[in-house]
């Protein structure tokens, strides 16, 4: 090129666009509201939960097969020419089984999701167990075998919901066989798996008022502060909104109801606290994914 002044200018422009758009989170660099996060991937009554890869350009989530059946299927989206891609089946599907929950764990390439795939260690009858942590491999061809998480104390339970946190914990809700017991759990990372989970009471405590119930929550990176679902029965609405708990002197704070910029008369639930710590994601309606930085609500 002849004209250097172009050249120049060619090259900042360059610069620059790279500088806008490195991953997934970039278009939210100044962002200062609730928005919508990936539209292209969110499906009237068939958005959940989701979570991201370490450079945020991989999203993993899951839908319904279709809207009359409970059978879950996990999708892959890539963050291309800034657009999330059409979702592909993670090729570790199986049409027998379904598939909830992809959680990729922090600097390893590892996912871990929850499926009722049959539990080696389930000795009852039928080909499924209920909804229980596996975990997978991840490469460039694809995924690994899935290895199971054999705990007894979970394996009928319900199981679904999980967070991971900067060091690897796993916090995850889990309900009784019968659906009357909801409980909240954690696993904290061994060398190769995890240990045998435990309750987290902090949660469990507030399902004593009987005002609310609490549904799942988001524990934040660093594991200072944590989104709650909670749905107030003294309201007319009866919606399931999210509220906000800090931890304090060793101690967490009773939630409170975040603003009604985030909160609607809609069901407000799956949060997910970015790695980084700078952004929410949640889910509207079971319809839409929201984004919404968290320096916007976070205790001062």
């Amino acid at each position: 090129m002849k004209n250097p002044i172009l050249a120049i200018t060619l090259l900042l422009f360059l610069t620059n666009c790279d500088d806008k758009v490195k991953n997934g989170l970039s278009p939210f660099k100044d962002l200062s509201a609730v928005t919508d996060f990936a539209p292209e991937l969110s499906i009237e009554g068939n958005t959940y939960k989701g979570s991201f890869s370490d450079d945020y350009n991989t999203f993993y989530f899951f839908r319904k097969k279709a809207p009359e059946t409970e059978k879950y299927i996990p999708f892959v989206s890539h963050f291309i020419n800034g657009k999330w891609s059409e979702p592909t089946l993670s090729d570790y599907f199986d049409e027998e089984n379904s598939y909830t929950y992809q959680l990729k764990l922090p600097n390893k390439e590892q996912l871990v999701f929850i499926s009722n795939m049959k539990m080696p260690n389930d000795t009852t009858l039928g080909k499924n167990s209920n909804y229980n942590f596996w975990k997978t491999g991840i490469s460039e061809t694809g995924f690994s075998d899935p290895i199971a998480f054999e705990y007894d104390i979970l394996v009928h339970n319900y199981n679904s919901q999980p967070c991971v946190v900067l060091d690897g914990t796993i916090y995850f809700t889990s309900d009784s066989p019968d659906w009357r017991e909801t409980y909240s759990y954690k696993m904290d990372p061994l060398a190769d798996g995890y240990t045998k989970p435990e309750l987290f009471n902090a949660v469990n405590h507030w399902r004593e008022n009987k005002d609310w119930r609490v549904f799942e929550f988001a524990m934040s990176p660093n594991e200072d502060y944590m989104v709650i679902c909670i749905q107030d029965r003294t309201l007319e609405t009866f919606s399931t909104d999210l509220f906000i708990s800090y931890l304090k002197e060793g101690s967490w704070t009773y939630p409170e109801k975040l603003n009604a910029d985030i909160n609607s008369t809609e069901t407000e639930n799956f949060p997910t606290i970015t790695q980084d710590g700078s952004y929410l994601i949640f889910t509207r309606a079971f319809s839409e994914f929201k984004i919404v930085p968290t320096s916007l609500f976070m205790d001062k």
